[in-house]
This record gives structure tokens, C-alpha cells and sequence, in this order.
């Protein structure tokens, strides 16, 4: 099946792009964090770029992408994020982390996440066709997760048990329900950011790529409504199963429309994008499909660039890309 030919025709949305200001210096790492992990404020627009890595007979396996943010009264852009694909994993697999100045040339796959201050991951299933966005936290479904429970639960019933012997089996539950609950609030559950669905399309043939974004929606202050599930059936993907659409926005790729002219699909990237490509796209909502909250394509071999606005943070519009780099076993 063809690709998406690009057209880049003016569009009527000249949204203002987003902007640091020209003190880029005194950006602290707070607001870069804030920024990254909040909704683009509403009437402005994210402008990055994608950068593939992939020198070397390793980084073609493992690529590592940076994000960086274009502001055009500036020559330099700003580094914003950094994802890695890790190895030895059951599907894809990528840590994203906005600390660009401390990552050694030869990233270890095996170190721990907060050697290199991991904000969030993203994980695929084995045939590509469902991705999990989450922030930094306790994986509350990994064996690690059951077993520190089981652990806690065995230290509270032998703590019980034997402070009960000695007269004082209450106190000694309620140590190991404090132990717990400290240990919870050092590492809480991550809060699931997004979900990314990809239509089954064997070879190609129902035309080019169907993709469904899943988000929490926003409250009356323009802020992400917080969930971090613990069970299969509150995640994104288990509501949408479910039929709960409570909190619950769905957004989709912009279909290509067909051109006789060009005997092809086509998108209007309004100049962003300059190559046809599968991994090319754009999402809106079903309810205004001029409104582009986000749209991500190709300019060269491994370039890319990638905008998003309101009500998408700029963290979750990078992890929803690196979903169309990979190969989906079922998709194409």
C-alpha cells in the first residue's frame, strides 16, 4: 500500500508557537520537568523535532531519539526528552528521560532507571499493536510488585503473631502496615499517561495505518485527571474494553484523503513534513477534525518533526511517535 503523499498547503490555524523565552540559560529543571509533563497551554503549539540515532551495528537494533523543541527566535533548540529502546524485552520497550547532559555514549540498558532520571516508559505488546504510557513509579502487575505485597503481608502475619506471643499482636500489625505504607509512598504506583491502539492490518490491504489515542481527560482547571491503576480493568485500555468512558478521551489519526491527481492518499502537514511515509500522521478529535492536536512526520532519513497543543503534554505527543517507528507484525 502506498504511503501518505505529503501536500503542504497554508492552513487557517497559525497558532503561536510556544517559547521559553530568550533567557534559555535560566530554564531550572523544574519548570523544564513542569513543562514537559503538563498540557502545551491552550492557544499555543509545541514545535520539535525528532532525531534518530542508530550509528553502529547495535543502535540499528537499539536506537536512541531525541526530542528537541524549535523556537523561532532562537538558533539553538532546547533538548527536552531522550528515549532509549532497552534490550531484552518481550516487546518494545523504551525509557524516556529528560536528563540529556549525564547519559554516557554507551547507555547500559541494565542500570537502574534512576541512574538516569527516567521520567516515564513505554511498552508495547509482543505484535506491536498496543502500547502503555506510563510516568516513573511501581509497576503494580510486574512479579516484583506481587511479591512485595505477599512479602508484606508474611512480615505483618509473623510480626503479628509473634508480638502476640508477647502480648502485643495490635502494635506489631500496625508497624508493618506503617513499614508498608512508607514504602508506598516512596515508590508509588506510576500513573498511566496514555495508551496508543493500532488497527489490525495484515499486508497493508484496508489502506494506510488506523491508529487510536487514549487519554484521561482534563479537569475545569486544564490539568490531566491523575489515575494510576492497579488492575488490568481500570487501565486505559481495560475502560475502553469495558465500555467505561468515564474520564475517558479518545482521539484518532487523521484519515489521508484519496487524490486522483497524485493516484495516492494525502495529508496537508502545512509545511512540517517534507517525505511520504507510513510513519506519518496526524490526531484529532471526533468532534473537530480541523483542530490538530497532534501531527508527527518525516524530513530525511532520520529526521522527523513533531508538534502537539492543547490538551496533550509534550512528554506524552513523544512516547505516542515512538509508537510508529516500530514494525507491527499484524499492522503492515
Amino acid at each position: 500500500m502506498p504511503a501518505p503523499y505529503v501536500i503542504n498547503q497554508p492552513t487557517t490555524h497559525n497558532t503561536e508557537p510556544f517559547s521559553f523565552g530568550s533567557q534559555v540559560d535560566l530554564i531550572c529543571p523544574k519548570l523544564l520537568h513542569d513543562t514537559i509533563m503538563s498540557p502545551v497551554p491552550q492557544g499555543l503549539k509545541f514545535m520539535c523535532r525528532i532525531v534518530r540515532k542508530n550509528e553502529g551495528v547495535d543502535k540499528r537494533m537499539y536506537p536512541t531519539y531525541e526530542l528537541t523543541l524549535e523556537e523561532p527566535s532562537r538558533s539553538s533548540r532546547v533538548r527536552l526528552l531522550r528515549a532509549t529502546k532497552k534490550k531484552r524485552s518481550r516487546g518494545s520497550y523504551y525509557a524516556i528521560t529528560s536528563d540529556m547532559d549525564h547519559h554516557p555514549a554507551d547507555y547500559d540498558r541494565k542500570a537502574t532507571d534512576e541512574n538516569y532520571g527516567v521520567l516515564g516508559k513505554l511498552r508495547s505488546n509482543f505484535l506491536g499493536t498496543a502500547f502503555n504510557v506510563y510516568s516513573n513509579g511501581r509497576n503494580p502487575f510486574s512479579g516484583n510488585a506481587v511479591t512485595a505485597v505477599a512479602e508484606a503481608d508474611g512480615q505483618s502475619s509473623g510480626i503479628s503473631n509473634n508480638s502476640a506471643s508477647n502480648g502485643g499482636g495490635e502494635a506489631g500489625v500496625k508497624t508493618a502496615q506503617d513499614q508498608k505504607t512508607k514504602t508506598e509512598i516512596k515508590n508509588p504506583v506510576r500513573q498511566e499517561l496514555g495508551a496508543v491502539i493500532y488497527n489490525p492490518n495484515v499486508l497493508g490491504l484496508k489502506g494506510p495505518r488506523k491508529m487510536t489515542i487514549l487519554m484521561n481527560t482534563m479537569t475545569a482547571e486544564g490539568d490531566m485527571v491523575e489515575r494510576r491503576p492497579t488492575q488490568v480493568k481500570d487501565t486505559l485500555i481495560g475502560r475502553m474494553t469495558d465500555r467505561d468512558m468515564t474520564d475517558l478521551l479518545v482521539l484518532r489519526n487523521k484519515s489521508p484523503q484519496w487524490n486522483d491527481d497524485t493516484n495516492s492518499f494525502v495529508l496537508n502537514f502545512g509545511g512540517r513534513v517534507s517525505l511520504a511515509s507510513v510513519k506519518n500522521f496526524q490526531i484529532v478529535h471526533d468532534n473537530d477534525l480541523d483542530y490538530i492536536i497532534m501531527q508527527f512526520g518525516k524530513t530525511s532519513q532520520d529526521n522527523f518533526t513533531m508538534d502537539c497543543q492543547y490538551p496533550m503534554t509534550p512528554f506524552q505527543a513523544f512516547a505516542f511517535a515512538l509508537t510508529s517507528f516500530d514494525a507491527k507484525l499484524a499492522c503492515e
